[in-house]
């Protein structure tokens, strides 16, 4: 049964909401990509528990997204201290130059209060585009009913971020 599983790779979803489960739509994106989506996320380092939770959760359901993208959809997790390739610029201040602006925690240390900032966003690239999605909207002290919002979301807002850049198609509006 182990070496079965390692093969094949399934999850059965019990919710009643299907929250575990991708949408028909965001498959089909996804089953639909033509070039690489990279997406890089900022949410590495020593966070409080609520962001490492939006950490791991980001981690899975790219990992879900990978799964049926394949080799079309690529990520990693960055953190914003590390400089950019090839420049001695951090990441950090190309996120706020974007208008991605941080959390600044304070969170209590053995040797006392440690202050630091936290970008919980990721910037997708596809081909020469590049769209940034924002994994939490909240308040810097992350409840845990505002990180289930932020995961039940979280789908939406990746998705939607890979439509939008794998289509040029704009919509019309006439009056």
């Amino acid at each position: 049964i182990n070496w079965l599983a390692s093969l094949f790779h399934t999850r059965i979803d019990f919710t009643d909401e299907k929250r575990f489960t991708l949408s028909r739509p965001t498959k089909k994106i996804l089953k639909n990509l033509d070039d690489v989506v990279q997406v890089d996320v900022f949410l590495k380092g020593d966070f409080p528990s609520g962001f490492k939770k939006l950490a791991n959760s980001t981690n899975e359901i790219l990992s879900e997204f990978k799964e049926i993208a394949g080799n079309n959809l690529k990520y990693n997790f960055i953190s914003p201290e590390e400089e950019m390739p090839e420049t001695n610029v951090k990441w950090g201040d190309t996120l706020s130059a974007l208008g991605l602006y941080p959390y600044n925690l304070k969170s209590q240390i053995k040797e006392g209060e440690k202050q630091q900032l936290v970008y919980p966003v990721a910037l997708m690239r596809y081909k020469e585009k590049v769209l940034p999605v924002r994994l939490y909207n909240g308040i810097p002290n992350i409840s845990r009913q505002e990180i289930n919002s932020a995961e039940a979301l979280m789908e939406f807002e990746l998705a939607n971020t890979i439509y939008k850049l794998t289509h040029n198609n704009k919509p019309m509006v006439a009056y």
